[in-house]
């Protein structure tokens, strides 16, 4: 246990060593003040010069939703950005024979920023929320998009070469994303033409609350996991 907290350390002193990344760490606080007084400014004043009761009051929960998603994936995109260098440098085969080892390695540069990711997203959407979640949701839907930025570290790190290759990827990896936006727009025959985006089950669940839509999003993210974790490994281990 010793070893993955020094090792968790030394990932997180990595992190304050990129301006670039600093500054994607603090984009959700910066998203949440934004979504949190400058949406419902731009509501007043669009409705008011229209002459309507509401425009956007209809995608709160939307913008909610997406200010959830993000904040675990740009921790996510930091810790593969962060790998991919180790990578490089061939740390990760070194480390793996400390006591550290492979298993110690994945615990401290996934499963803790996971966890770190998991409470931020509940506190990002708790101070920063312009609509009303229950506790209970909240917890669902933040566990849901963790996993969900899980894929995208797994797809950063297995099919990039280098960093610049990885902040590509991580651009596309942000496909996978856009079913949550499907039930806000689209009509029920049509979206599941998504329905092999996990992001499209945890919109679905966060709309209705359908504790099918629940296990819909997590075996579909599971899948993907287990799709991806495969590639990930056979790469660690290269």
């Amino acid at each position: 246990m010793n070893a993955i907290i020094k090792s968790f350390k030394i990932f997180v002193k990595e992190l304050t060593k990129d301006g670039m990344i600093i500054m994607i760490l603090v984009a959700p606080f910066i998203m949440g003040t934004i979504f949190k007084f400058g949406i419902p400014f731009l509501e007043l004043k669009l409705t008011t010069y229209f002459d309507k009761e509401y425009i956007l009051t209809d995608y709160y929960l939307l913008f909610d939703l997406l200010l959830v998603v993000l904040t675990p994936y740009f921790i996510s995109f930091a810790a593969s950005m962060t790998m991919l260098d180790e990578y490089d440098l061939n740390l990760i085969n070194h480390l793996s024979v400390t006591p550290l080892g492979k298993r110690g390695y994945l615990i401290s540069r996934i499963i803790l920023p996971l966890i770190i990711a998991y409470f931020m997203a509940l506190f990002i959407l708790y101070v920063f929320s312009i609509s009303t979640w229950t506790l209970l949701m909240m917890l669902l839907i933040s566990f849901l998009t963790c996993l969900l930025s899980l894929t995208s570290t797994l797809i950063v790190f297995s099919y990039s070469n280098n960093k610049i290759e990885g902040l590509a990827l991580a651009k596309l990896s942000g496909i996978i994303m856009i079913g949550m936006f499907v039930p806000f727009f689209l009509e029920e025959d049509v979206e599941y033409f998504f329905m092999f985006l996990p992001s499209l089950w945890i919109g679905k669940f966060t709309i209705d609350m359908n504790a099918m839509y629940f296990i819909f999003a997590l075996l579909s993210v599971l899948i993907w996991i287990f799709i991806l974790y495969k590639k990930f490994i056979k790469k660690l281990s290269k």
